[in-house]
Order: C-alpha cells, then sequence, then structure tokens
C-alpha cells in the first residue's frame, strides 16, 4: 500500500470542512460519495454505494456505505438493485444466514469540531500544508518572546514545536480526529475493489456523522445495517472503528488495539434548597452549598465509581453547574443543577445512579451539620436565637418525582415536559424541567433528585472465550507488525474516550438500558434491535485533538496503520 496515496486522500478529506451541526457536514458526505464514485469499480457496481439520511434528526446528515466484495456480481453475475424503495426478502437466522458471505466493517466519523480555536490561523486549519510552517512560525516567535522575558515557552507548546520541526507530525483541524484513519480505511477498500478474485469476504466502509454531537449517525447507521448487509448477502463478523489515541509521550500506547471501548453515564443531580431572605440566612438552606459540597466529593476521585487495577478509566468530573433562578434578588436560590460526566469499564446506569445518589446524601448530610455549626457560632457571637430548618435530607429518583408531580397536576407536568422536549438544548431544558416538576409536585428541601441525562454510551468489551480468535488474530497481528515494521503495537483493553463503539456491540444489557432511560426526564435513545458484532479500534495517533496543536504521527497513520488493518481483516475473512 502506498504511503503516499493514503496521505493524499488525508489531506483531501481534511480540506473539505465537516463541523459538527454546520453546513460542511451535510455536504461532506456528498463529496465523498462523489470521490468513490470515480473509483472503476463503483462506476460498474453503482449499487454499493449509499447515502441514508440520518433519522430522528433535527440536522440533515448523511451516512455512507460502501460495498466490496461478497456479491456474486463479483465473480460475474449482475445482481439487480432494489427498485421503487422496495424492501428486501427477510432472511432468517437458520440457512440462509450461513449463506451469507463475511464481511467486516470499517467505520468511522467524519464529522470535526469547530476550528474557532486557531485564531488568525482559521482559515489556513483545514489546509494542513499551509497550516504546518505557519504553526512553527507562530511558536517559534512565542518561544523567542518567552526568551527575552527569560523566560521557557510552555512544555506543551515546545514539544509542538519540536514535532511540527521534525517533520514527524502533520497539523489540521481533523486530520487526527479522525480523517486520516478513515483515510487508511479507504486505501483498504480501494486494495480489496482491485483484487476481488484474490480475496475472501467483503469489505464495508461505513463513514457517519455527528460522533462529535449525540451520535445521530452510528444510531441511524445500526438501523440501517441489518436490512442493507441481507440484500448485500452478508453477515458482518466483525467491526474495525477507525477512530484516533492521544499520546503524549513516546507513542508506545497510542500505537495501540484496542479490544472495547469505555462506557459513559451523565448522571445529574438538582439540589433543592429552602429559599430565604440573603439577610437572614440560617432561615434557608442554601442549594450552592448543598451542591459545592457533592462537587467537592466528586470531582476527579478516581475510585469513588470505579478502579481496575490495570488501566482504569478518567476519574469523575463536573460537566454542567448552575442555579436555575432567572433574575436577580435578594432571594437566596431556590435550585441547584450539577451534571457529571462518569466512565467506566464495568458498570452500568444501576451502580451510577447509586453511587450518585449515596453522595449526594452525604454531601447534604455533611453541609446541614456545618451549618448548624455556623448557626450555633454566630448566635454566640451575636446574641441572637438562630435555628437551622430541621428537615431530613431526602433523595429523589427522578422517576419517583416524575409520579409526584404527575399525580399533583398531570396536565401542567405534560406541558412542562413538551415544552423541553421541543428544546434544541437538552441539558438546560432538562435542569428547568426537574425545577417545574419540583415545584409542580410541591417537593421541599432539603432534597436532591437523581437521574440521568444524555448521552448515555454502553460499554464495549470483547469476551475472553467467545471472541477468543479474534482476540488470538489482534495480539498476533500487533506482534508481527511491530517486528516487521519497526513500531510497536500493543492490545489495550479500552478505548480511553466514547466512541461508536459503543453502539455496534453493547456489553450493558438491555435492561440496563431500559433503566437509563427511564431514569432520563426526558427519555434516551432506544439502541435499535438486530444488529450486533465484535468491535475492535485501530486508528492513528496523534497529540492534542480538540485543540489547535492537534496533530498525527504520518509514518504511522499512513504506512503502519494501513498495514495493520490489511493483515487483521485478512485473518478475520480467513
Amino acid at each position: 500500500m502506498n504511503p503516499e496515496r493514503i496521505e493524499r486522500i488525508a489531506l483531501s478529506l481534511t480540506s473539505m470542512p465537516s463541523v459538527t451541526n454546520a453546513e460542511g457536514e451535510t455536504r461532506f458526505a456528498f463529496f465523498l460519495r462523489d470521490l468513490l464514485a470515480e473509483w472503476p469499480y463503483f462506476r460498474a457496481h453503482p449499487d454499493r454505494l449509499r447515502l441514508e439520511r440520518t433519522v430522528e434528526d433535527g440536522n440533515e446528515r448523511y451516512i455512507l456505505f460502501a460495498l466490496a466484495g461478497g456479491m456474486p456480481a463479483d465473480k460475474g453475475a449482475v445482481r439487480p438493485a432494489l427498485e421503487g424503495g422496495a424492501k428486501p426478502r427477510s432472511i432468517d437466522s437458520s440457512g440462509a444466514d450461513s449463506a451469507r458471505a463475511n464481511a467486516v466493517i470499517l467505520t468511522g466519523h467524519y464529522d470535526v469540531v469547530s476550528a474557532a480555536d486557531y485564531g488568525s490561523l482559521e482559515s489556513y486549519a483545514f489546509d494542513p500544508k499551509a497550516l504546518r510552517p505557519r504553526l512553527v512560525s507562530e511558536l517559534r516567535e512565542r518561544a523567542s518572546m518567552a526568551k527575552a522575558r527569560g523566560e521557557s515557552l510552555a512544555a506543551t507548546e515546545l514539544r509542538a514545536l519540536r514535532d511540527l520541526e521534525s517533520g514527524d507530525f502533520i497539523p489540521g483541524r481533523g486530520l487526527l480526529d479522525m480523517k486520516s484513519g478513515l483515510a487508511a480505511g479507504l486505501a483498504l477498500l480501494e486494495e480489496r475493489t482491485e483484487a476481488l478474485r484474490d480475496e475472501k469476504g467483503a469489505l464495508v466502509f461505513l463513514a457517519v456523522p455527528d460522533e462529535e454531537g449525540s451520535s445521530h449517525g452510528m444510531l441511524s447507521a445500526v438501523r440501517v445495517l441489518p436490512e442493507l448487509l441481507a440484500e448485500w448477502g452478508l453477515k458482518a463478523v466483525a467491526a474495525i472503528n477507525l477512530d484516533a489515541a492521544v499520546d503524549q509521550g513516546d507513542g508506545a500506547a497510542g500505537r495501540a488495539i484496542f479490544a472495547g471501548s469505555i462506557g459513559k453515564l451523565h448522571p445529574f443531580v438538582l439540589f433543592v434548597g429552602k429559599a430565604c431572605h440573603a439577610g437572614a440566612p440560617f432561615d434557608g438552606v442554601n442549594p450552592a452549598l448543598l451542591a459545592a459540597s457533592y462537587a467537592q466529593r466528586l470531582e476527579c476521585t478516581a475510585d469513588i465509581f470505579e478502579a481496575t487495577a490495570d488501566e482504569p478509566p478518567p476519574p469523575p468530573t463536573i460537566l454542567y453547574y448552575r442555579d436555575l433562578r432567572d433574575h436577580y434578588d435578594v432571594t437566596t436560590p431556590g435550585a441547584v443543577f450539577v451534571s457529571a460526566n462518569l466512565l467506566s469499564h464495568e458498570r452500568g446506569p444501576a451502580d451510577a445512579l447509586e453511587a450518585v445518589s449515596r453522595i449526594a446524601s452525604e454531601a447534604m448530610d455533611s453541609s446541614l451539620s456545618l451549618l448548624r455549626e455556623r448557626a450555633e457560632a454566630f448566635s454566640a457571637a451575636s446574641g441572637i436565637a438562630l435555628a437551622v430548618p430541621d428537615r431530613r435530607p431526602r433523595v429523589v429518583p427522578w422517576a419517583e418525582l416524575e409520579r409526584m408531580a404527575r399525580a399533583a397536576d398531570p396536565t401542567a407536568f405534560d406541558s412542562a415536559k413538551a415544552e423541553a422536549a421541543a428544546s434544541a438544548d437538552a441539558i438546560p431544558a432538562l435542569a428547568s424541567l426537574c425545577a417545574k416538576a419540583v415545584a409542580i409536585a410541591g417537593l421541599e428541601g432539603p432534597a436532591a433528585v437523581v437521574g440521568l441525562a444524555p448521552p448515555y454510551y454502553p460499554r464495549v468489551a470483547l469476551e475472553a472465550e467467545k471472541d477468543a480468535r479474534l482476540l488470538a488474530i489482534l495480539a498476533r497481528e500487533a506482534e508481527a507488525i511491530g517486528l516487521e515494521l519497526g513500531q510497536s503495537v500493543c492490545v489495550r483493553p479500552f478505548f480511553p474516550g466514547i466512541s461508536d463503539m459503543s453502539f455496534l456491540n453493547p456489553s450493558d444489557a438491555p435492561e440496563a438500558r431500559l433503566l437509563a432511560s427511564q431514569a432520563c426526564p426526558l427519555g434516551l435513545d432506544p439502541l435499535p434491535a438486530g444488529f450486533s458484532c465484535p468491535v475492535v479500534n485501530i486508528g492513528p495517533w496523534g497529540r492534542e485533538y480538540h485543540q489547535r496543536l492537534e496533530r498525527v504521527h504520518a509514518d504511522y497513520a499512513f504506512r503502519v496503520l494501513p498495514e495493520l488493518l490489511r493483515r487483521v481483516t485478512r485473518r478475520i475473512l480467513e
């Protein structure tokens, strides 16, 4: 495989801006479709190239499917495409499924984050060749200015300067995350179209939008895949996600095959206090104190939810924190909403809700004890008798609060829920709905309403026995390519960031997903039944994605990665 050719493909993909929720994201799928349509194989078989619009999505976005191999037409017989939008004949899983050709799915997202952080270089963000010398010049100038002040360039900038001066790394918005991965997949697809008679099975290339947002792309793709694979006479035996890894060191951890993907939960707590005049703060309970105690307990506490011995997930962190008042006055706030990022290799929604409820309860107990101590101290100093409201704090699951609100005033609750569902910004709308439900139900504080906010990404993990053959292939090929090409490749258990892998082979049981949906005031997208296959991640590596110094390691992305993909897919299909 030609590294220069693969690099050209990657730069071409990068040159087409496809920022999430922007016009370029809509146009990119057509750009990619037109690029592939020029290949001789797809000119001869246009029915192997499909665009499908995402479903239940407020934005116009498209998924691209491309097939190489596996169908009778590759052996001389032309199979007509379906006409008139007719659905393909259903294929049962007994005898017909065994007659299908094996297929490996190569997949990745084409949307990228905004390039606004490039500042004066934003116009070059999608042109890596023009961007690199300008970034180098800028970093050298900053280094010179720092030296004149007797200081040093920041460590991250100094490393970026060395990386870019070496020529080993190429910058650009989306090149690392993840158009160089897509380019490697396309190179493999192109090779397969040119040597069909010598290869077993098929490759299905799947490019999706919206991974950086709400994963409408992959959630829609898994709805389409069962029928499309049946039409094409295929069964998916494995999927390879082509997303990028980050390594701030020498690359040993970034040159990796990931055999699973981390799960993400987004639990929230609405702390309900007892409002009072700011001149008499001990007459009430300020939910800001409750929320602060909770945040202090939760933030970056590694063992509060999960800690695995070999490679623990990143610890929890607060994502959203605000009081819900809409105007200023001298009354203390009535409620404060806090949501957190909870990543897991092993635990699911039930564990997350239990952990968050426990921490919220501890935070409220601790806060009320502190408030009483301070009331006693102020009473002693001022001679004024004070008493903090004597109420036992209460943890209320969202489902319970919804039942209370519906029983009190179903019309008002349904109206509040419909208004929240129509909002384009889910988290503020969810927080507002919770506060309205508290008012409708007449829930008095101190209390903590606990639930889950979107998005929810199930955990993904290969099973030692069931997937033993695939795990053996990954280990063998990682070792072999490291020896032959001089860059070590390791097998790691979990991709450290959330990814679309979650929707291809979720480890969480359907009951867990149902529980998660019931705990969410606006519900969660149900994962469609009917499609699942083992999935791993094999992609490029680099540094600082989603930042202006995002850069990909070129030799690995364009020389080692494509060869690794070729060997793994060939072994799987054999």
